[in-house]
């Protein structure tokens, strides 16, 4: 049973397979024939296609060719109409040309410029020999010559110079205030400048530069006559204030009314100190290699109170100068930045401010020739207004950097160069003075009250304090106010770094005890010469007391005075016993004063060599000897009485302690002969020997060094 039913079903499945052959096969056939069908119907449409491209192909190609013929034949006439607009360049723009720019209205007339620029450079390169190019280059040249005079033009319209009071607004101004109410802004308003940039741009893009040489002489002589204003305001009598009333003593200018320009100035170089100061201090923070300080003499700006001569005011109004100057060229650099090309800036510059630069710097030559002159009259004060100036210079210095190049720096440098070659002459002729002085004191005038010898030099009647003294201390004084000045110029000399090197070997100096140390260095240098003028000046005296009170009066003087302007612990720092050897000297000529009375009391005593008396009576040579004894005395008392009531001893513990030594030095001795022999009879008139008492003796000592007893 399951054997047929298994036959059965293969059968069934046998019919089923050969009934899906036979349909597979029929599809086979269907599909075979649209293949077919395909096959030719592609094969007439590649039939037909290539027939479309042998017909088509030959059109396309003509197209192509006619359209490429029609882009050469617009190409052709573009540049035709470029040509022939290069030949009537010159005629569409003549007008414009000869017309010339209007202010405010610069573009059409450099559009012009450039047709005509094109049309040179094609005929320049097409056709060399044209009449054409002669013409558009005539065209173009006239062109630029009216760009470069409208330029000028432009300038000369607002290159009004600076009013003297304006200038001296844009000096005093506040170093942090707004520069846009400064008169100077004002000149060239922001339209104008751009106006001037676009045309300098264009003629340095040309190759046109007249404009540098054109902007250089217009705003140099803006400078020039603004520098000249102020110079002609100074001369007049607006300039300062009230004239000074000055007076003198020991022939040196004291204190007088101070200027208003002074004061500003001080106010000026105190904020640049002060800069320079808050600078160093960020730089070099909690550092001990510098120390630096803020000195009142950064505004001692030649003050009336300190000098009182033509050659201060002179210098005051020269530094006012330069300040003007700088501030100008400040002004000046913000305008090349708005206007001239930055490739020109140095070239222009360098041109503007020449002139002025040279001026400068003929002043300043002109100022230290005057000074030196004044030196050589030894009139010292102006030396003291040189190192003022010369300190203000240097604080100048670092604005003249930052807005000058090489050139200007180093033109400028010069001023700063000659300043310190006169001041440094000053100081050497200074000590020349103190060391040859054979005249009236050598400082300034002479008192009246001298007396002169076989040598023609003068000294004090009184043997008071010497004229060359107390002018040589007020001097000394004065430099410790240009500490720092002096310090600098005195470094640049072997003889005072060799002394400097020996005071730094022992201890390290920061760099204000080192200008303190040059300038010990140099007043104790002064101090010698002193000491051995007045040594060499006693000598004119005709006797020892005289002599010994000269020098001691000086010497004393000296040395009250270096204590008195704590000059002394400048000199210490050199020399650190020269308190103490002062002193020795004051000592040492006590004594020798002292000692010039040995001959009046070789009259009095000692008593051994003299004769004793018997019940107040002696022999009668012995009272010869007596006689003589108290004459002798009584005329050397009164000729000392009179010499040295005359002396004047201005200071008063000097003067007293003297006249105590004499009463301790006489006195005693004087009592003791009186009290041996003024009642022995050995005269008939005794009275004609022993003229005075010891209470004379003492009031006659009291009376000295007081003409007016």
């Amino acid at each position: 049973m399951s054997t047929l039913e298994n036959t059965l079903q293969i059968e069934i499945k046998l019919e089923k397979e050969k009934t899906n052959q036979a349909l597979l096969k029929d599809h086979v056939e269907k599909y075979s024939e649209l293949t077919q069908s395909m096959s030719k119907i592609l094969n007439s449409f590649e039939q037909r296609l290539g027939k479309l491209e042998q017909t088509i192909l030959p059109v396309y190609n003509i197209t192509k060719n006619l359209q490429k013929q029609q882009q050469n034949l617009d190409s052709t006439l573009q540049y035709m109409e470029q040509v022939l607009s290069h030949y009537d360049a010159s005629q569409d723009v003549c007008n414009l040309i000869h017309q010339g720019p209007s202010e405010g209205n610069i573009g059409s007339f450099l559009d012009g410029l450039n047709k005509l620029k094109k049309a040179k450079d094609y005929f320049l390169n097409n056709n060399p020999q044209s009449v054409e190019l002669e013409n558009v280059t005539s065209l173009f040249n006239n062109g630029c010559e009216t760009l470069n005079n409208h330029f000028k033009s432009l300038l000369k319209k607002h290159n009004a110079p600076l009013k003297p009071v304006d200038l001296l607004d844009m000096i005093y101004i506040e170093e942090d205030s707004s520069n846009e109410d400064c008169p100077s802004i004002k000149q060239l308003p922001q339209n104008t400048r751009e106006e001037l940039n676009v045309i300098a741009q264009w003629l340095d893009n040309n190759l046109r530069r007249e404009y540098v040489q054109i902007f250089g002489d217009e705003r140099s002589e803006v400078i020039m006559r603004s520098l000249q204003n102020l110079k002609d305001h100074q001369k007049s009598g607006s300039w300062g204030n009230e004239p000074l009333k000055v007076r003198h003593s020991y022939g040196r200018p004291e204190s007088g009314a101070k200027k208003t320009t002074s004061a500003r100035l001080q106010q000026i170089f105190e904020r640049k100190a002060n800069k320079m100061l808050m600078k160093a201090s960020q730089t070099l923070g909690q550092s001990a290699g510098l120390a630096m300080r803020k000195n009142s003499s950064f505004g001692d700006i030649l003050a009336a109170e300190e000098y009182g001569n033509d050659n201060d005011q002179e210098m005051e109004k020269y530094l006012v100068l330069l300040l003007g100057l700088q501030k100008l060229l400040v002004w000046e650099r913000q305008l090349l930045n708005d206007i001239i090309p930055t490739s020109r800036h140095n070239e222009v510059f360098s041109r503007l401010s020449q002139p002025s630069i040279e001026m400068v710097v003929k002043d300043a030559e002109q100022i230290t020739s005057k000074v030196l002159r004044s030196i050589s009259r030894k009139e010292w004060s102006a030396a003291l207004g040189i190192f003022s100036a010369l300190k203000h210079v240097q604080l100048l210095q670092p604005d003249i950097d930052r807005i000058c190049d090489a050139t200007q720096k180093q033109q400028l440098s010069g001023v700063l160069n000659r300043l310190q070659q006169t001041a440094s002459k000053g100081l050497e002729q200074f000590i020349e003075s103190v060391r040859n002085d054979a005249g009236g004191g050598g400082m300034v005038s002479m008192t009246s009250s001298t007396i002169s010898y076989g040598g023609g030099s003068n000294v004090p009647r009184d043997a008071t304090v010497y004229e060359l003294t107390s002018n040589t201390i007020w001097f000394l004084e004065q430099l410790q106010e240009h500490c720092d000045t002096i310090g600098g110029l005195l470094q640049t000399e072997a003889t005072y770094t060799n002394d400097l090197d020996r005071i730094s070997s022992h201890k390290a100096l920061s760099v204000e005890q080192k200008n303190k140390a040059l300038l010990g260095i140099y007043v104790r240098k002064v101090l010698a010469e002193l000491n051995y003028t007045i040594a060499t000046k006693s000598e004119q005296y005709g006797d020892s007391a005289t002599k010994q009170l000269f020098k001691l009066n000086n010497t004393h003087y000296i040395l009250k005075s270096l204590q008195r302007s704590n000059l002394i612990d400048i000199v210490s720092l050199t020399e650190h016993d020269c308190e103490r050897r002062y002193e020795k000297m004051i000592q040492d000529l006590k004594k020798a004063y002292l000692a010039s009375w040995s001959k009046l009391l070789s009259f009095i005593s000692p008593l051994d060599d003299m004769p004793r008396p018997i019940n107040g009576k002696v022999k009668d040579k012995e009272r010869a000897t007596i006689k003589e004894r108290f004459s002798n005395f009584n005329k050397e008392l009164d000729e000392a009485v009179k010499t040295q009531r005359a002396i004047s001893v201005p200071d008063v513990l000097l003067r007293e302690g003297i006249k105590r030594d004499n009463l301790e030095h006489i006195v005693p001795h004087y009592n003791t002969f009186f009290e041996v022999y003024s009642d022995v009879q050995f005269s008939k008139t005794p009275e004609k020997y022993v003229k005075y008492r010891p209470s004379d003796v003492t009031s006659m000592l009291n009376s000295f060094y007081d003409d007016t007893i």
